[in-house]
């Protein structure tokens, strides 16, 4: 599992979920698959190739999107682990049973053990330029969220949304104090000069 918009100022938190099956990783991965990194390392063309490849491969893929409201409600850490609980409850639905997640980062989670406690998940730093299944992950997430996040400035122009994907970019932080805050804007964050 991999993350796309924690720190952003606007939009939602996108969490992908990829799930390969441990034998799928006894074969040489195939060829359309050799370039999946982080997705930050990735050019925007080459990413939506590989979101297909990774959905046709992979045993199981979502992405869960969080609103602006819904973390401005609860909070990031929550949002997060909020969606990575829905992520876990949609593959149980279509009978995928992961028994080991890797999550990009850092994190300690207290409700999943309460919802899954025979599985086993371990947060690992850089993950998404180490392990393959986040690194697919963070491809899910990046893309489904830069596409909405281009949806998204047809309905709120002014802001440019479809450049930065609502990150705090100098220029979105002008046009904030410009236009004040969008409906997507997240209240709960604070605008830094």
């Amino acid at each position: 599992m991999d993350e796309a918009g924690r720190g952003c100022l606007a939009g939602p938190l996108a969490v992908g979920i990829s799930i390969f099956h441990k034998n799928f990783f006894l074969n040489p991965l195939p060829d359309e698959l050799q370039e999946i990194d982080d997705s930050k390392k990735i050019p925007p063309a080459k990413r939506e190739f590989l979101l297909d490849s990774i959905k046709k491969h992979a045993s199981y893929s979502c992405v869960v999107q969080i609103s602006n409201r819904w973390i401005d409600k609860i909070g990031i850490n929550p949002a997060t682990e909020y969606a990575i609980i829905r992520g876990l409850l949609r593959a149980q639905i279509d009978r995928i049973y992961p028994e080991k997640m890797f999550l990009d980062g850092n994190f300690k989670f207290k409700n999943i053990p309460s919802y899954f406690p025979d599985l086993d998940y371990q947060s690992i730093k850089s993950g998404d330029s180490r392990v393959f299944s986040i690194a697919a992950a963070s491809i899910l997430a990046k893309v489904t969220r830069d596409r909405r996040m281009k949806r998204y400035n047809r309905f709120f122009p002014g802001y440019d949304l479809d450049l930065h994907k609502g990150y705090g970019t100098k220029s979105h932080r002008e046009s904030i104090k410009k236009n004040g805050l969008s409906p997507i804007h997240r209240k709960s964050y604070t605008l830094k000069s």
